[in-house]
């Protein structure tokens, strides 16, 4: 979280402020690691940052396994693996439109297709 923060131009109080603190100091102690943030606060943190939520509710799970080694890391793992960018997820709406969700398989030449189309 700390290497974003510097690129959003926000100082710790005035973070804090927007999460309705009166001291930086939950903000000072999220971004270096003491505190874990909670759950509740990545939608505002992801929109500060401005980054994805889903990948940074991943790096919370990554630290809540560090701290409590009852989260599973396939779950994780699998989190992990089936990510996707802004502009990835735009591009499987558009394919589920265009097949009015009914999941087809596609053979090897759609797939070459696809990956042609997207490379021009």
């Amino acid at each position: 979280m700390d290497a974003n923060w510097s690129s959003t131009g926000l100082t710790n109080d005035v973070a804090a402020s927007k999460f309705g603190f009166m001291a930086a100091n939950n903000i000072s102690m999220w971004r270096t690691g003491r505190t874990a943030v909670p759950l509740s606060r990545l939608p505002k943190i992801a929109e500060l940052l401005r980054v994805d939520m889903v990948s940074l509710f991943v790096l919370w799970l990554r630290q809540y396994k560090a701290r409590n080694d009852s989260a599973p890391s396939i779950l994780i793992e699998v989190l992990e693996r089936r990510l996707m960018s802004a502009n990835e997820a735009e591009v499987i709406r558009t394919l589920r439109h265009a097949t009015r969700n009914s999941d087809p398989a596609f053979s090897a030449a759609v797939h070459s297709a696809i990956a042609l189309a997207v490379t021009r």
